[in-house]
């Protein structure tokens, strides 16, 4: 007969291997628009939209205090936009949310794990990674265009990803056109809170839900 400790370990193994339904947890955040999925759920969130990059900084799922907040897409746009910017927090100390991104910084860890992807009502999305970027906020040279969510013509749009792969931390030879859809993930850099971990992805593949 197992022990009461042995059954407890094994439920909550159990646990963490549950599907998250997004019709579940829509109802009961309907600020819910999606999932990502990272290989073997490193990351494994569900991503909230609200009018305001404030709200969800320091909320959780339930709109409680969290200082761990929640994933969010940029209020700039939205998860069908051009580019899809999706914030998250990082740590030194725990491995929450997007701590996960920064094995990115290391090109042995992105060639085996450069696809992830998006859940949504309707679709998972495919994305594959173009390019890492290391972001300081105190160098002005620094671009910030990754957090748009649109660019104004194909030759804005071909010139950002030409900056981004000249900017990125290795060479991924995954080439962007202009008819690619993007998604960024943004976190903050755990060994210098002056900088931020971008990861560039395209859109790959769609299959229906």
């Amino acid at each position: 007969k197992p022990s009461k400790t042995t059954k407890e370990n094994k439920d909550n193994e159990e646990a963490s291997e549950k599907e998250l339904s997004l019709s579940l947890l829509k109802q009961a955040n309907n600020d819910i628009v999606g999932i990502l999925e990272f290989d073997n759920r490193v990351i494994y969130e569900p991503i909230v939209q609200a009018p305001d990059n404030d709200y969800y900084v320091r909320k959780n799922i339930n709109k409680e205090y969290a200082n761990a907040g929640i994933p969010f897409v940029s209020a700039d746009g939205n998860i069908d936009s051009k580019n899809v910017v999706i914030y998250g927090h990082s740590s030194k100390w725990n491995n929450i949310i997007f701590t996960p991104l920064m094995n990115y910084v290391n090109q042995s860890y992105y060639k085996d794990h450069h696809i992830f992807q998006f859940i949504t009502e309707t679709e998972t999305r495919i994305y594959q990674i173009f390019a890492v970027l290391n972001i300081d906020l105190n160098n002005l040279d620094d671009s910030l265009e990754f957090t748009q969510a649109s660019w104004d013509s194909n030759n804005a749009f071909n010139a950002f990803i030409s900056d981004s792969i000249n900017r990125e931390l290795y060479k991924t030879g995954v080439t962007v056109d202009s008819e690619d859809k993007l998604m960024t993930l943004v976190t903050c850099d755990t060994r210098d809170d002056n900088k931020r971990i971008v990861i560039l992805a395209k859109l790959v593949n769609i299959a229906n839900v």
